[in-house]
């Protein structure tokens, strides 16, 4: 009889593990399309569908932005504000690389973007580079994570001074 519940007691741990696994990939695959659709509207500038993608208290977060430019933006209407003012003078013409990793975490993932574009003003390059973070909750953004180079962004402003100025106009 022991031998009995014993088996029993392993197949159902089984069936448990199997469930947990099934319910963890069933939220990675939410996780991966979400930011899918993320990228997509956003470079099609679809704001109204783009920001219903973000939790109301959603963070976004430049952790290395510039003196007199917030690090942190929070709420959906300053991130749909920030991000909407920003592609008025940068326009993403294509993506050139494009990485996405799940973590651990299944509401968790890192995505790792070149573009190739321009600055609208002057017409230069803007090749950037950006490793982003997200976190889902709820099938939401609710923190989002994004380093990018700004050297890059100097150089297509011309100066350091230009590209500041632009940044507090935002």
């Amino acid at each position: 009889m022991k031998e009995i519940q014993r088996s029993i007691s392993i197949k159902n741990n089984e069936i448990m593990t199997e469930n947990a696994t099934n319910k963890t990939e069933e939220l990675r695959k939410q996780t991966l399309e979400k930011a899918q659709s993320y990228l997509g509207l956003l470079q099609a500038q679809d704001w109204d569908n783009w920001i219903n993608l973000w939790a109301d208290d959603a963070i976004l977060e430049f952790p290395f932005a510039p003196k007199n430019r917030p690090s942190i933006y929070r709420g959906k209407q300053d991130i749909l504000t920030y991000m909407s003012s920003t592609t008025r003078s940068i326009v993403v013409d294509s993506v050139a690389e494009l990485n996405i990793s799940p973590m651990l975490d299944p509401s968790k993932l890192v995505i790792e973007l070149a573009i190739n574009g321009h600055l609208l003003g002057n017409g230069a390059t803007y090749n950037q580079r950006y490793v982003t973070f997200f976190e889902f909750e709820s099938g939401k953004i609710k923190h989002y994570r994004e380093y990018w180079n700004p050297v890059v962004s100097i150089e297509a402003y011309g100066s350091y001074e230009a590209w500041m100025k632009f940044n507090s106009e935002l």
